[in-house]
């Protein structure tokens, strides 16, 4: 039996999940919590302690990350070495460090190799996929990004390696379930019978129409507003409202829902569009395996494709919660022994 506790250490959450093998994954455990790592970055190790004591200790430590993007550093060399250093400095065991080719690195290693431990989250869950699913894409929907990845013959078989060229594959998309800005994903609403143009400011976000409309609890909601107010529909109502300049006095509620309900819609648009793209060269329609925060988003846009969709914790029969890449790092490094 082998215990492997899995990091994934993004810009905005610190997740991790133990699992316990034993030929087979006979146990598994995440936890999350927020951590904006451009507000206060030397407080990482604080952030990786805490969570690591809500789980049990393990016998060999799996590593991948994203929060390198940050523009705490300057370079994302920089913020391979910052992470890994806190990562060192509160792990009982030598660490393990996912790349991008599907291989672990010891941590000086990777400090070496940044561009291949950077961002490498999206590879271990489509790996973990591969194992399960010979034809699929894997479709992770997150607070700030969505993955699309594709899967033939039980490899992964993504153009892009770095995020700029995921960007350019269509196979990254920065828009996610709470951090994106309503700016960012339309250019107008309707209201009263025209488009209106929405301001470019940070007034609202995605987080704001997705629990305005139901689909997030205010639980959910694990990013500080734009305005500090709470994570509450009514207030979340206040800030839409202002997308078009405007506020709760001069505008019905039914008006700011229909506000919501066409950004929720334009997000789906988008995603969906480049799910399609990513699907083009599959020869039959395939299984999109949906996962993250965000996997209502990913359900709706597997539809408009007219495509099939199922849980990504269906596929491995175990509950991976919303740390698919920390729960499949763990994953892959207790395969290989």
């Amino acid at each position: 039996m082998i215990r492997v506790l899995g990091w994934d250490v993004g810009g905005a959450n610190v997740k991790a999940a133990h699992l316990t093998v034993d030929g087979h994954v006979r146990s598994v455990r995440t936890a999350s919590r927020p951590f904006e790592i451009w507000r206060d970055k030397e407080r990482l190790p604080d952030a990786l302690r805490g969570l690591a004591a809500d789980l049990p200790l393990a016998d060999a430590i799996a590593v991948t990350m994203t929060a390198e993007l940050s523009d705490a550093f300057r370079t994302k060399r920089e913020g391979v070495a910052f992470v890994l250093e806190a990562l060192g400095a509160v792990s009982p065991r030598p660490l393990s460090v996912f790349t991008t080719g599907g291989d672990f690195l010891a941590a000086r290693a990777a400090c070496e190799r940044p561009l291949e431990v950077a961002a490498s989250n999206w590879m271990a869950t489509a790996m973990l996929v591969a194992r399960h699913a010979a034809d699929a894409i894997l479709l992770d929907v997150g607070s700030t990004t969505s993955d699309i990845i594709p899967i033939r013959a039980g490899r992964v078989v993504a153009e892009g390696r770095t995020d700029p060229e995921r960007l350019l594959a269509g196979e990254l998309v920065y828009s996610g379930t709470l951090r994106t800005t309503v700016a960012a994903i339309v250019p107008s609403v309707p209201l009263r019978g025209r488009e209106c143009p929405v301001a470019a400011e940070a007034f609202a976000v995605s987080g704001d129409v997705h629990l305005l409309l139901g689909s997030l609890s205010p639980d959910d909601y694990t990013c500080p507003t734009p305005d500090g107010r709470p994570a509450t529909p009514s207030f979340a109502a206040e800030r839409l409202a202002r997308v078009v300049c405007a506020d709760v006095e001069m505008l019905a509620h039914e008006e700011i829902v229909g506000i919501a309900a066409a950004v929720a819609h334009a997000q789906t648009r988008q995603i969906a569009s480049a799910l399609s793209r990513v699907a083009a060269p599959f020869e039959r329609p395939v299984d999109i395996i949906v996962t993250g925060q965000g996997a209502f988003l990913g359900h709706r846009a597997a539809a408009q494709c007219g495509l099939g969709s199922i849980e990504l914790s269906s596929l491995l029969g175990v509950d991976v919660s919303t740390a698919a890449p920390a729960v499949a790092v763990a994953w892959l490094l207790a395969e290989r022994g």
